[in-house]
């Protein structure tokens, strides 16, 4: 998978940087303070920033997801899980979309593609906020990519950190993906969405937590 790059790697470069400003300050024989203050500088964003995750740590939940939503299929969209005729993976992002817009006015009750299932208004948003492209190919890449901000988006960062349980990320996500059960409450092993006559729970409470467990371990 190729994603954005991580937290740690900015930090590097901006290290990277500033070593070579120290040199250059050194070799003028400047004021000290300089150096120290740029020092000080690094150590404050390495202890500031927040914790980065491995994008492989995600992918025991991805699979998790993908299993309930798509069966895993990269081409699936809403009432078709195994199609192979209309290659999304193959379409830009803005033919994706165009794509949504025709389904849902077609009939169709939901416009949901990919391995994901990523809805219209979600798909548009994401790009938006992600500064992909239009012209972007809708890949496997990009739809790992796109998952993991919505992932990121529920919580796992707070997760990682201790800020919110593994229970609550879990029912975070039940929000975002509605073959997820909800976790919390009421009938936890329903979909958050149960009863709208389009989605329930296909994967168990136990694996979905399991998967998340994942996320801390190996960040």
């Amino acid at each position: 998978m190729r994603f954005t790059m991580t937290i740690t790697k900015r930090i590097s470069i901006y290290t990277r940087r500033v070593l070579r400003r120290i040199n250059r300050v050194k070799r003028k024989k400047a004021d000290w303070a300089i150096i120290a203050c740029l020092i000080i500088g690094i150590i404050v964003a390495e202890q500031t920033m927040p914790p980065s995750i491995n994008p492989t740590a995600y992918t025991p939940l991805l699979n998790v997801i993908a299993r309930g939503e798509s069966a895993g299929n990269y081409n699936a969209y809403f009432g078709n899980a195994s199609n192979q005729t209309i290659r999304f993976t193959s379409m830009t992002v803005a033919q994706v979309m165009e794509w949504q817009k025709q389904y849902v006015d077609e009939g169709h009750a939901s416009n949901a593609v990919g391995r994901y299932q990523f809805m219209g208004t979600t798909l548009t948003g994401l790009v938006e906020r992600q500064h992909i492209s239009p012209t972007a190919l809708f890949d496997e890449q990009l739809q790992d990519r796109l998952a993991i901000a919505l992932i990121e988006r529920r919580g796992s960062i707070a997760f990682v950190e201790g800020k919110v349980s593994q229970e609550q990320f879990a029912a975070n996500l039940a929000q975002e993906w509605a073959a997820l059960p909800r976790v919390l409450g009421g009938n936890p092993n329903e979909s958050y969405y149960a009863g709208d006559g389009l989605n329930h729970a296909k994967i168990t409470t136990a694996e979905v937590l399991q998967a998340v467990a994942v996320v801390k371990t190996k960040h």
